[in-house]
């Protein structure tokens, strides 16, 4: 007999995104490690030689102008190669709120995004947001 255990995480680790592609939904799921409570589960849907966009769920999540962003490669959530964003401006975008990123200067941080966002089919990235 299995009991069924009703969630009661304070802070949730995902964050599910509902996004269009050629007309097409497409539902994505972005994850936060266990232990860091104040990270931001996250999408990068846009880069640019400025820098890039991320979608995140809510405005309230993004309180800080100075990030550590985590690339989230091969579903592995955590102890990722990290780098220092600077958010740029903010917009609701639907349900959610893009953002843009500056990542600072010299960083291979946009050389690795476009690298990575080259070989997805959809052309979206989750990533996770660390306040610094």
């Amino acid at each position: 007999m299995s009991v069924e255990i009703p969630e009661k995480r304070v802070n949730p680790r995902s964050q599910f995104f509902l996004l269009q592609s050629e007309g097409e939904p497409i539902s994505f799921y972005s994850f936060r490690p266990e232990d860091a409570v104040d990270a931001v589960p996250a999408l990068v849907v846009d880069i640019s030689s400025g820098g890039l966009q991320i979608l995140t769920a809510d405005t309230s999540e993004l309180v800080q102008k100075s990030y550590r962003l985590e690339l989230v490669t091969e579903g592995r959530v955590g102890g990722g190669k990290q780098y220092d964003v600077h958010s740029v401006w903010s917009r609701p975008d639907g349900v959610n709120v893009r953002t843009g990123f500056a990542a600072d200067e010299g960083s291979v941080l946009l050389e690795e995004v476009a690298v990575l966002l080259s070989g997805s089919e959809v052309k979206v990235l989750r990533c996770v947001l660390y306040p610094s």
